[in-house]
């Protein structure tokens, strides 16, 4: 049930997407218009896993110097 809503709602995200290009560009092929549906959403989500690498990376740092200021704060 939870993943039927998930479909819906990305088939509408896409249905949306392809009436926008539909619109504003003189495309009509319907599989170019669903291509470029498709690259919109595929680099979306490679640029959302690249920020969330990058905000992992900086957790990361943030907890070693963490763990460096605890250790320095115990060996006293």
């Amino acid at each position: 049930m939870e993943e039927e809503e998930i479909i819906r709602r990305a088939a509408k995200l896409i249905n949306d997407r392809i009436k926008e290009y539909q619109e504003n560009y003189a495309v009509r092929d319907k599989q170019d218009l669903l291509s470029m549906a498709v690259l919109h959403y595929a680099t979306s989500s490679l640029k959302a896993e690249q920020k969330v690498a990058v905000e992992d990376t900086d957790v990361a740092d943030r907890v070693y110097q963490l763990d460096q200021m605890l250790s320095e704060f115990f060996s006293k």
